[in-house]
């Protein structure tokens, strides 16, 4: 598709030739909803949505639903009403006050009762819209938390997750609201059909057919709003990713060192221009459409109010009937439009809403995966077997991890080594349950871990990720956070920060462990990189686990921070088995075993001194890096 594949190529160079974006073809705009989209899924949408809106708030579905109905009912009783004051005024020769009473007391008072049953309707849909919000999000959120984390790395996943997010803001409610719209106006239009048929069936036949061209309009340009934005996912996902970059505080550095804002502004504004262009081409395209309907249904209605005029000069019809008709003819049509705009909504909704319920669906899969039967792990490490395994992300073709074999036994400190881009990371993630291999096992105890349940291992485990996280919450609950599911005590939380060497800046902060960390919002402190690490590492401590992982734990700090943080790491690895990851082979001397890893595979294996004595790529590399050693300590 044109949008997508020039918004997302990559240029060779800063001049971009945006000259050559065209405009999306109609063929690229309907490829996409050449699926179950539509009038098949309208029922189910609609059915889905109200279920949506009733667990967000029975209570206020039910209000808003009921002032709906009253409202249609009270237009219904105000056109009896009316007609009954008109044949009392123009069907006698000295109308009489008396008799028009009752009638404008109704009036008055159906009038105040609608105001009322509006106005509360309306504070009804406010609620509920935000109740519905709140619990789209929240599904969303359960989702995205539920998916293998291998969906992430796929831009087919965070299309749907996009198109969920833009569909869970407001599709819902916009549903809900639309449904009970239409469900209003066809009361009403049935209480004013009723009343208009009993003057004059002609005058209903041709009302109703003066709808025709504008529904036939209405539900062409749902349809193709849908695809128009279908279409430009890709589109709007990278200009907030640009938007990200400009604005943000962790990239305004290197931006403004490198001078490269100028050129992300000119990206960044190319895709806005084409958006722009786009959108004029599909507003220019449903205007007509529109225009076409709309022109036809008056010329229609206008035919329907041409006929009441003749039969009432023909004598067909009296004065009051004429005036009546006339009255529930406009009324008629007026609904009738709502009806015709709100079934163009919801259509327009269903499309959009499939996608959000589409990307439940994931959700729902990976939900029923991990409640299928399963044993519980043993509490004890007894041991860990990778046996074989490869390993392909989903948008690469050739295999990052290829026929790994690696063992870690009870009370072992086993070290990864190798080259960045290795595989070493990876494979750590599979060990940790993050991903999944494509083939071969891991094993857990002897066990296959497929067969024990992914969280069920997790929590034996205690990870340090290279790119740990830094939460800008506050400091105890960047401690915390390491194992949630126990009750917080202060009394943990600072044997965790003493233990990591976090307790002697955390105690300083302006309100202790209190203090929220970052500069993402106001009223916190900033940590240096090796502060964030300690911390890091405090809330491994806090997670404790019979199994340590260690990706790269003092990449970024000098050679005396990172011997002091590895003297508080061996007081965490005490007494468990240790995975460390690590690209300074003075880190790994003391292992047990280590693997060498080489594009993707395990090339070498054994102790320090058996891997220098081999003379093969760990010693290579060995000696490549003590020598650049040699010469940063020279200089």
């Amino acid at each position: 598709m044109a949008v997508v594949a020039n918004a997302t190529s990559e240029t060779s160079g800063h001049q971009e030739d945006t000259s050559s974006r065209r405009p999306l073809t109609r063929q690229e705009l309907l490829r996409p909803v050449d699926r179950r989209r539509g009038l098949r899924r309208l029922p189910t949408m609609i059915v889905d949505a109200v279920r949506l809106a009733w667990r967000a708030s029975a209570r206020n579905l039910l209000g808003f639903a009921a002032c709906e109905v009253l409202s249609a009912l009270a237009l219904a009783a105000q056109l009896l009403l009316v007609k009954g004051l008109l044949s009392n005024v123009i069907g006698s020769e000295n109308p009489a006050a008396g008799p028009l009473i009752p009638y404008l007391v109704g009036l008055v008072a159906i009038t105040v009762v609608g105001s009322a049953v509006r106005t509360i309707g309306s504070q009804q849909q406010v609620l509920l819209g935000e109740l519905v919000r709140l619990e789209t999000f929240a599904e969303i959120i359960r989702v995205s938390s539920g998916v293998p984390l291998e969906a992430f790395e796929t831009p087919v996943f965070h299309d749907k997750l996009e198109r969920a997010r833009r569909a869970g803001a407001f599709r819902p409610v916009q549903m809900v609201n639309n449904v009970a719209t239409f469900t209003s106006s066809l009361l009403a239009c049935a209480g004013l059909a009723t009343v208009l048929a009993a003057m004059q069936p002609l005058f209903l036949v041709l009302i109703a057919a003066a709808a025709i061209p504008l529904v036939v309009a209405t539900l062409s340009n749902s349809r193709a709003a849908y695809i128009f934005e279908y279409a430009l996912t890709a589109n709007d996902r990278e200009r907030t990713y640009l938007m990200e970059l400009l604005t943000g505080r962790e990239t305004a550095k290197e931006l403004r060192a490198f001078s490269s804002t100028g050129y992300l502004r000119e990206r960044y504004n190319a895709l806005v221009a084409e958006r722009l262009r786009e959108l004029r081409m599909f507003l220019r395209r449903r205007l007509a459409v529109g225009l076409a309907g709309t022109t036809a249904t008056a010329i229609a209605t206008s035919a329907a109010l041409a006929s009441l005029a003749w039969l009432l000069e023909s004598g067909r019809v009296d004065a009051s009937v004429a005036v009546a008709a006339a009255m529930a003819m406009w009324m008629l049509s007026s609904r009738l439009s709502g009806i015709t705009s709100s079934a163009g909504k919801i259509v327009e909704s269903s499309m959009f809403l499939d996608d959000y319920q589409q990307f439940l669906e994931l959700g729902a899969r990976e939900l029923a995966s991990a409640q299928s039967e399963r044993r519980d792990v043993p509490v004890a490490f007894g041991g860990l077997s990778v046996e074989d395994v490869t390993f392909t992300y989903p948008s690469s073709r050739e295999p990052s991890l290829i026929d790994i074999d690696l063992e870690v036994r009870p009370g072992e400190i086993v070290a990864l080594v190798g080259e960045n881009g290795s595989g070493k990371t990876t494979l750590i993630k599979l060990i940790c349950q993050l991903y999944t291999p494509s083939s071969g096992r891991i094993l857990w105890d002897g066990a296959d871990v497929t067969s024990l349940g992914q969280d069920a291992v997790r929590d034996q485990m205690t990870v340090i990720f290279q790119d740990y996280v830094r939460y800008h919450l506050p400091a105890r609950d960047n401690i915390t956070l390491g194992r949630v599911e126990i009750p917080a005590e202060l009394r943990s939380i600072e044997d965790a920060a003493l233990r990591s060497g976090a307790h002697r800046f955390m105690s300083s902060l302006p309100e202790g462990f209190a203090t929220r960390l970052g500069l993402e919002f106001e009223g916190v402190a900033e940590l240096s990189i090796g502060q964030w690490q300690r911390l890091a590492l405090a809330r491994a401590f806090y997670r404790g686990g019979t199994f340590l992982v260690l990706d790269e734990p003092t990449a970024s700090l000098d050679p005396r921070a990172e011997a002091e943080l590895f003297a508080q790491m061996r007081q965490l690895a005490a007494g468990k088995s240790v995975l460390l990851v690590s690209h300074r082979f003075s880190s790994v001397r003391s292992a047990d075993r280590i693997y060498v890893m080489h594009e993707g595979r395990v090339v070498e294996q054994g102790t320090y001194d058996e891997l220098i004595a081999q003379g093969g790529h760990f010693a290579e590399l060995a000696g490549l890096q003590a020598s650049a050693n040699f010469a940063a300590r020279a200089v």
